[in-house]
Order: C-alpha cells, then structure tokens, then sequence
C-alpha cells in the first residue's frame, strides 16, 4: 500500500537501534497537557504515536500548543518520522469537545443513509483534527449492531444492516480523505454482535468464518476497497476461527483474514493493551511478542492512562523494554521487528509527512453540515394518536426521565468517552423554549417532575414529552433502570398523551399507545433537530 516508500523507509530503519526501532511500534498515552510527560518515550525510544484524549487538551489551542511541542522533542531526532497522533473523533466520542463539531454521531447518520451527509461529516472531522495538529482520526467504527444492547458500541455504529453499515464506513473513509487526514477502521472483525464490553472482559462471538464475511466484514471490506490506512484490532474470542486466543493475538484473524481473505495492506493497531480482555486474561510480555507475531504492526498501551496509574510511564518504558529483551533472547527476531518498522516508516513518510496541520477552518459551516445531518436522521417512528406536530393551543410538558445521579460519569477523568458536559435534554428543553410560549411550556428535571404529577390534573390538551437518553461509555453503563421505570409510569398515567424523545438509538420500542420519536444520538446537534420536529 505504501511500497514506493519502503526503500527510503528500510534506509531510515537501518540507522535506528533495536530500541528505536522497537519503540517506533507503540502508541502510548500520557495525562496532561505537557509534552514533557512525553519527553522520555519520545526522545530514548523513538515512539511511534500517542493516543491523546480530552485529557490531553480541552481546546484547540491546548492541542496546538501540545502537538507542536511533541513535534519539536521529535524533531530534536536525526532520521526521525512524525508520531501518529490519534483520536477518537468518532461522533459519539469525540475530543476538544464543545468546541469542536461532533456531528451527531454513527448510528445517526446511519438513520439519514445519506452517504454524501456522512462523508462531509468525516470530512469536517479530518479538517478540525489537523487544525489541532492531530493527524489521525480513529475512526470510523465498521461494527454493525447485531446486537443492539452493545453497551460499549450502541451510537458508534452505523447501522445493524452490513451492506447499509459498509455504505456508511466507505463514506466516511472518503470523507477523511477528503479533509486530508488518516482513517482507521475498528474494531476488527467486529465488535457489534457482542453483549460484553472489551475494557472489562473478552466477549466471545461463536460464528464461522463464512458468517462472519456475511455479517461483519463487509463493512471492513468497503473500508479497505475505500483505502483506509488504518485498522483496529478487536480482543474478542471467535472460537471457530481461532479456539485461543482473542482477535489482537490471533494470527488466524488477522494474517489469514485480515491480509489474506480481505486483502489488506495497511497498518495494523491493537486496541489498547492494557484493557480488561486481555490485562486480566495474559501476561502483558506474552501477550505483546504474540500480538506482533500474529500480525500487529503497532500496538497501543492507553489503559493506564485512562485509570491514571500514577506507574503509567515506567509500565511503558518496561513493555518496549521487555521486546527489546524479547529480542536479545531469541523470542522475536530482529529481523521481523525491521519488517514492521520498515512498514510503519513507509506507511508514515507517504501520509503523515506531507499532511498540512494548524489550518483554519470554518466552524459556522461545518455546524450547518452537523446540523443538516442531525435533522435527517431523526425520524417519527410510531405516532397512531396523531400527537405530532405540537399545536400552539397545547400545553406542553417536557419531563428529563433520568435522574441527575445518573449523569455522574458522563464526564470522568480519563478523557475518553463523548465528553459531553451538558446532558442532551437540556439541549432539547432549550431548543422548545425558543418556539414555545412561556405559560404553555413547562420543563421539569427528574426530581422535579415526581412532585408535579401528584398534583397537576389530567387535561386533554396536554402533551408529555417523556425524554430517555443513553451514552456509551468505557468500561462503565449509563444507568437506564430509573429513567425505564419513569417512563412506565408515565405511560400509565398519560397513555396517548405521552411522547417519548429518545435522544439515543431506537432499539427499545416505546410503550404501547405512545408516540415515538427517535435522534438516534444524544449529541446537542440531535437534540436540538428532535425538538424541531415535534415542532414540525
């Protein structure tokens, strides 16, 4: 895929030491936002990419001061390549967040099939990211929700069709092409027909390869036919392709599949090392020498970071040691380290190189391309009472389903996740309140809302919105019990009066006799298009 550069990619590699050229096969992760955390993998061990997170920068001129102070260390370097620096600009995930355009996530754009909407999306993610001096998006997600009680997948995937999901993945590949930056498709060969999440536990997908190519691999197919460069690895178990060991560690997946039966060319990363799958079910050395052995070409350690092990930069520095060691006793050999590294170089001097980073760009459109995405994805999907559009003679009851605890880790420490401070359905109170005249608009929050329906009078001329929402979150649920059981009592008590919101997918059918509306996302962008729609 980038032969034309593995002669000038093998000279590089040459004048490396076994160091150098070991750490220029990790991704790693660091707190903060001082390139100096950084400073010791980058200039001993010649890192080859860092995962950076909310964590790492809130604004864009945090990222840019960043990424150009880790360029310089880099640059200090003779022979030295750029660092892939990734992110999960993904939609549901983003970073930089509010400032950057989210849109309104996978599973939304999936609901508009407008392939050109999710391609401009991509586009717009591409050309933030490298304003912020990011040069890899780590996306798009290719798993199709077979499964739809994925918690950890749920919003990011387009779909739980393969053939409409592998029309959304090329878009989107397309898409960052389009805004100039690096692609990478995850989680490899499928992460959607899971009920597990992989920060906790290895899932287990018990298909056959045949199925599989049926059910999963189309999206990864399209995303390679489409020239992604990139893809992630998955640490799910599918015992009959590979009884042992997960997806990562799998040479059955990832040399026969991967390359072989698909026909991919790129790098492939693992997804981080240092999760549940495979922290509690391996030794990290063991696990690392079979993960190259297997096919991995670079491998991420990201983990640590996100629990913000106060170790997390020795733990580093020792597992690009122990291949060092791996090396020096004849577990892995030197020559199969130069293999992969040549690849890496290659792979980087023909698209990280050239790629322009610090443009400006121009964020009141790319916010009419999100809005514009998040208005046709949001759909009516049962409404037999006729409740929708609202009437101007209505009095309209907006009720938040879920309690204020159970926001409590939407936003956490670790950066990672869709760092979204505001929860969606104040967004979409603030989006009625606009339209709606004072005296016939009443918001209520979760507590607030128990007290008034002891008291307030049926009334035929009311409406109640009765608004759910869901965030997929590492490693952690979004709590539904509560808002699932607010829900039921409000259909008891307003039965056809009652509109349900969901600023989130639509896989949990709405109560019998209620209206449905769906935003497939609980992205401000969505939130504010659900609220126009019951406006008509």
């Amino acid at each position: 895929m980038f032969s034309a550069f593995q002669p000038q990619a093998a000279q590089i590699v040459r004048s490396w030491s076994l160091e150098e050229k070991v750490g220029q096969l990790f991704i790693l992760a660091f707190p903060g936002s001082d390139a100096a955390a950084a400073r010791p993998l980058i200039e001993r061990y010649n890192l080859g990419g860092c995962y950076l997170s909310q964590d790492n920068a809130t604004t864009f001129d945090e990222a840019r001061a960043l990424t150009q102070a880790m360029a310089e260390i880099v640059n200090q370097r003779a022979n030295s390549v750029p660092l892939l620096l990734g992110v999960d600009q993904e939609g549901a995930w983003s970073v930089l967040t509010p400032e950057s355009t989210t849109g309104p996530g996978n599973l939304a754009l999936g609901s508009a099939n407008q392939p050109e909407l999710t391609a401009a999306i991509y586009q717009v993610f591409g050309q933030e990211m490298r304003s912020a001096g990011f040069n890899c998006v780590l996306g798009p997600c290719a798993d199709v929700n077979l499964q739809p009680n994925s918690p950890i997948i749920d919003t990011r995937a387009f779909g739980e069709t393969p053939s409409q999901v592998a029309a959304q993945v090329a878009a989107a590949v397309n898409g960052a092409h389009q805004g100039g930056i690096v692609a990478c498709a995850k989680h490899f060969p499928g992460h959607g027909d899971t009920t597990g999440d992989t920060h906790r536990e290895i899932p287990q997908v018990d298909k056959s390869l045949a199925t599989l190519l049926v059910e999963d691999l189309a999206p990864f197919q399209a995303a390679i036919d489409a020239g992604v460069e990139l893809i992630m690895t998955s640490h799910i178990c599918y015992p009959q392709i590979d009884p042992q060991y997960p997806a990562t560690l799998s040479k059955a997946i990832l040399q026969d599949v991967l390359r072989g039966e698909l026909g991919f060319k790129g790098i492939v990363i693992s997804d981080s090392m240092n999760m549940g799958a495979i922290r509690r079910n391996f030794a990290p050395v063991d696990a690392a020498i079979t993960a190259f052995h297997a096919g991995i070409d670079m491998m991420m350690l990201s983990e640590e970071h996100y629990d913000h092990n106060p170790n997390y930069l020795d733990n580093q520095i020792a597992m690009i040691e122990a291949i060092v060691a791996a090396v020096n006793d004849g577990r892995m050999a030197e020559a199969e380290i130069n293999a992969i590294a040549e690849r890496v170089v290659a792979f980087k001097l023909a698209r990280l190189v050239p790629m322009p980073l610090y443009q400006d760009f121009d964020l009141a459109a790319h916010r009419e391309i999100e809005a514009a995405a998040a208005s046709a994805a949001v759909k009516i999907l049962r409404d037999e009472a006729g409740n929708l559009p609202l009437q101007d003679d209505q009095q309209i009851i907006v009720i938040q389903t879920t309690p204020m605890d159970d926001y409590a880790n939407l936003i956490n420490p670790r950066g990672i996740g869709p760092n979204q401070e505001i929860p969606a359905f104040e967004y979409f109170a603030a989006e009625l309140a606009l339209h709606v005249p004072e005296g016939q608009l009443h918001c209520l929050d979760y507590e607030a809302a128990q007290e008034f329906f002891k008291e307030v009078p049926l009334n035929s001329r009311q409406r109640i919105l009765a608004v759910t929402e869901n965030y997929p979150l590492p490693g952690e649920d979004f709590a539904q019990a509560a808002s699932k059981a607010f829900v039921a009592q409000l259909t008891a008590k307003f039965g056809e009066q009652l509109i349900l919101v969901a600023l989130r997918n639509g896989y949990d059918a709405a109560p019998e006799g209620t209206s449905h509306v769906c935003a497939y996302s609980s992205r401000e962008c969505s939130a504010r298009a659900a609220a126009q729609l019951c406006l008509g």
